[in-house]
């Protein structure tokens, strides 16, 4: 067996991103490490097991699993869920399978890894050599699937092939709904996207039995597979994803991927990243950093839309506080405390001071406070701060500060003095231990006296080094003379009876003189568990013992002494409680443990204020015993099966007629009416009935600025959507009289030739020029002096067909010919663009299709002879069981062989 190998090839792809940092990042990223598992050896019929949890990715976290599968005659399969981490799928096919598995990072990194499963045909069953003869089995069923894909394009044909075996036996027969009787059929899907279709494939083996088996298919749009746009006038659908922005590092949160459709219904939700569908996401982040989730709607007509959303995950740790200040401070001083406070996920903190700021500080620094020392010597300045975070998290700091005077210690001539520490011992008159230990239980009283020449502040402190330490601060206040001082303390030690413990005195004045004592002695403690008497006893047997071996339902006596109240566990959930008496008597409990197992019986009594005494049994129940025969015995059975055809073997016999009927499966198909009858759904497919909607749809389209243009039922929506610049370019034309081409210009071939008369230049009246039209550049005109008026015109033009006879007139007439020419202009012109909308209806008739089922066939029946295997507690009697076989186990309760557990155990 061969270790899965790893693939050493990937491609990064970086989109908009500058070449350096590409480069950065590409370098810093180490790839996935993809691990699909080691090669399998399993026979036919197997379920594989696909484990791709040994996969990683170093520097980051593996974002996407892909599994791929190839059979061993070159089909492409799918697992059970091709994008989960582990999966399984059906080793339906003698040979090599290669299984695939490539894994992404969260940097886009693809690696990929394969192992081979190798595929036997299994072993034959053994023959019964005991009897000499062979035991008939009874006939297994096909076992299978239908391989193929779960996802067809529509319009698009699909390979689906019977991936099914006979255990025992082979494949005679294959009948698909469709009517084809291969083992591989090629179907053409038709159904409109966002729909199901549904199929089935009914096998026999050999042996005559019969199974069916059956496959949904869902049918996409072709922009499902490619990303293109099947219907232009479609409108896609919209999406977004809500949910918490903030998530606390090891907290649950839900995420809903809400979608539309403005002119129809989203019927997929898709979440690619976690290869999951449906509505909500369930995500827990371990880690704190930014994540960015994906989801995809999928709209009736094929049309899809993607949201993304950015969760920011943070620690949610309460805040960590801390208060640095003195640990002494002169009386009437003020003294500087700070705290030191911060969020771990960087929240907002809330601080309130105790003594409060004044309003200065918290405006200036909410971080300092400046505090007075106003309390008497020996007293102790508690200063406190409590801050909360932006999740409610709170957490107190506290400093304490002890008072001293401002006079500098050792200056005073006199100084306090402690006289000899004295002890008395106050025992209880009730006995608090066994018979045979004399220690009692009881409170010890010390007592002192301190002296004072001058009237000084005094405090006194007790401590007492015993196994539950103590202080006790004693302020004596201000005086001279003298002043008594004490303590009352009780004793403990693990073992009881007496011990030795100290216990001293300091006395301190206002000048910081000072003066101690001590006191040392054995004194007695509290007692522990050599106070209690605690046994056990079997059933039948008088010897007391701290562990006992039992069978199940066997009663257990337990021996109980005790002075103080006490409580019995017996370790099964049960218990049991009394009270102590003033002289020790026994008590006897007890108990029986029905279940085998290793249980641990405690007696816990009180031992006064400071603790318990604890004692244990040990009870180990033993499961029972027990003499089982094992025996097999033949008997008569009748075989029936089902079928059109005789079945395969001897001694069949026709019995009835089994007749199903005609029924409806509870599957149904829902089609578009225009679209017509299903080619797939065969005649057992019958129309249940039709159903008219009413539907609405938004269209709008971008036009230039032209309101009528779009047409009387648009409306305008929005104006200048977009604008641009467009060129175009015209011919202009110029007539010349020269016949030389200028720069620019083309000559177009065209002339034209004017006749020219020109004239005298001198003056006319009007009544003479009533009737005279005439052309003319250059004109001068000037007011008449003769009343009317007159020009002067140089380089008169006057047209000779129209100028009228009768009149000399000196001059002469010259043609001139001008030439066309033409050149192309550049124009530029703004294009606004508005955005129109339009509401258009239509009618939707769907019609429903019923899947309804019927047949007619045999009732075979056939006589045999089975050999069955029985257990009994008691011997079953000669004759009773085939010869050879009887045999005898002892068996435990709780073990596997054993087949009377809920009988005897």
């Amino acid at each position: 067996m061969r270790c899965a190998s790893l693939a050493v090839a990937a491609i990064l792809v970086v989109a908009a991103v500058p070449a350096s940092v590409a480069a950065h990042d590409a370098a810093e990223n180490d790839p996935p490490l993809a691990d699909a598992g080691l090669d399998q050896h399993v026979e036919r019929g197997t379920v594989v097991w696909l484990d791709g949890g040994g996969s990683l990715d170093p520097d980051g976290e593996l974002v996407a699993h892909e599994w791929a599968i190839r059979t061993p005659d070159g089909r492409e399969i799918e697992p059970s869920d091709p994008t989960a981490v582990s999966t399984t799928f059906t080793a339906s096919t003698v040979g090599r399978y290669e299984v695939t598995l490539t894994v992404t990072d969260d940097h886009g990194v693809e690696r990929s890894d394969t192992l081979y499963v190798d595929v036997a045909a299994p072993d034959e069953e053994p023959s019964d050599t005991e009897s000499g003869e062979s035991t008939p089995q009874p006939n297994e069923p096909p076992t299978g699937e239908i391989g193929g894909p779960d996802s067809v394009v529509r319009g698009e044909t699909a390979t689906f092939t019977a991936d099914v075996y006979d255990p025992d036996g082979e494949i005679t027969s294959y009948a698909w709904s469709d009517g084809q009787s291969t083992r591989e059929v090629d179907r053409i899907v038709d159904l409109p996207a966002g729909e199901t279709f549904a199929f089935s494939v009914r096998v026999t083996d050999d042996d005559g039995a019969t199974e069916t088996f059956r496959k949904s298919v869902r049918v996409l749009a072709s922009n499902d597979a490619t990303g293109s746009t099947t219907d232009d006038s479609n409108e896609g659908p919209t999406a977004r994803i809500a949910g918490p922005d903030r998530v606390a590092s090891g907290h649950e949160a839900t995420f809903v991927l809400r979608g539309s459709d403005p002119d129809g219904t989203v019927v997929r939700r898709l979440w690619p990243d976690r290869s999951e569908t449906g509505a909500t996401v369930e995500r827990t982040f371990t880690e704190t950093g930014t994540y960015t989730l994906r989801g995809v709607v999928v709209d009736d007509d094929g049309a899809r839309a993607t949201a993304t959303k950015t969760v920011e995950v943070y620690d949610e740790g309460p805040p960590v506080v801390s208060i640095d200040g003195p640990d002494t401070a002169p009386m009437g001083s003020t003294q500087e405390y700070t705290l030191e406070a911060y969020d771990p996920d960087g929240g907002e903190l809330t601080i309130s001071w105790e003594p409060p700021q004044n309003q200065l500080e918290r405006k200036s620094n909410r971080y300092v406070n400046n505090v007075g020392i106003d309390g008497l010597l020996g007293d102790t300045v508690e200063v406190s701060a409590t801050v909360t975070d932006d999740e409610g998290n709170t957490v107190t700091a506290v400093k304490e500060t002890n008072v001293e005077t401002q006079t500098s210690f050792g200056t005073g001539e006199a100084v306090p003095y402690i006289s000899e520490i004295s002890s008395r011992y106050a025992t209880d008159d009730t006995k608090q231990t066994s018979e045979t230990d004399s220690v009692e239980l009881g409170t010890y009283e010390f007592l002192a006296t301190v002296t004072h020449e001058e009237p000084k502040i005094v405090r006194a402190t007790w401590r007492i080094n015993d196994t539950n330490r103590a202080v006790v601060v004693d302020t004596l206040g201000r005086f001279s003379g003298t002043r008594d001082t004490g303590i009352r303390h009780m004793f403990v030690s693990e073992h009881g009876g007496k011990v030795t413990r100290e216990v001293s005195l300091s006395a301190i004045d206002a000048d910081g003189d000072r003066d101690e004592q001590k006191w040392i002695s054995r004194v007695h403690s509290v007692q522990t568990h050599d106070d209690i008497v605690f046994y056990a006893m079997k059933s039948g047997d008088s010897a007391r013992k701290h562990s006992l071996k039992i069978e199940p339902g066997v009663q257990v006596t337990f021996i109980v002494g005790s002075n103080q109240n006490y409580r019995l566990t017996f370790g099964d959930g049960s218990a049991a409680r009394g009270s102590g008496t003033s002289s020790l008597r026994n008590v006897e409990i007890a108990h029986t443990y029905d279940d085998p197992g290793a249980y641990k019986a405690r007696l816990i009594s009180t031992q006064g204020p400071n603790g318990e005494a604890l004692k244990t049994v040990d009870i180990n129940v033993r499961p029972k015993t027990y003499t089982e025969y094992w025996y097999e015995r033949t008997g008569n059975t009748i075989e029936r099966v089902i079928s059109e055809d005789r079945p395969s073997g001897k001694d069949w016999f026709k019995r009835s007629v089994y007749d199903s009927g005609t029924y409806f499966t509870g599957r149904t198909v829902s089609v578009r009416a225009d679209a017509g009858r299903p080619s797939m759904l065969g005649d057992n497919w019958v129309s249940t009935g039709t159903s008219v909607e009413q539907r609405s749809r938004r269209i709008t389209r971008v036009r230039q600025s032209d309101p009528d243009g779009a047409g009387d039922d648009w409306q305008i929506v929005e104006r200048n959507v977009r604008t641009e610049e467009r060129t175009y370019y015209e011919d202009k034309y110029q007539w010349l009289s020269s016949k030389f081409q200028r720069p620019g210009w083309s000559y177009t071939g065209e002339t034209r030739t004017d006749r020219v008369v020109v004239g005298d230049g001198h003056n006319h009246d009007r009544e003479r020029h009533t009737r005279t039209t005439r052309t003319c550049t250059n004109w001068d005109l000037d007011p008449s002096p003769y009343g009317g008026f007159s020009r002067e015109c140089s380089n008169w033009r006057y047209d000779t067909d129209v100028w009228y006879t009768g009149h000399d007139h000196s001059g002469y007439t010259y043609y001139d010919t001008d030439y066309l020419y033409k050149t192309e202009v550049e124009r530029t012109r703004t294009v606004h663009y508005h955005e129109y909308a339009s509401e258009r209806e239509f009618t939707v008739t769907t019609e429903t299709f019923a899947e309804t089922e019927s047949w007619t066939e045999w009732l075979w029946e056939r006589e045999g002879r089975t050999v069955k295997q029985e257990h009994s507690l008691k011997k079953p009697e000669t004759g009773s069981y085939i010869s050879g076989t009887l045999r005898t186990v002892e068996v435990r309760c709780g073990s596997e062989e054993s087949n009377h557990d809920s009988v005897m155990c």
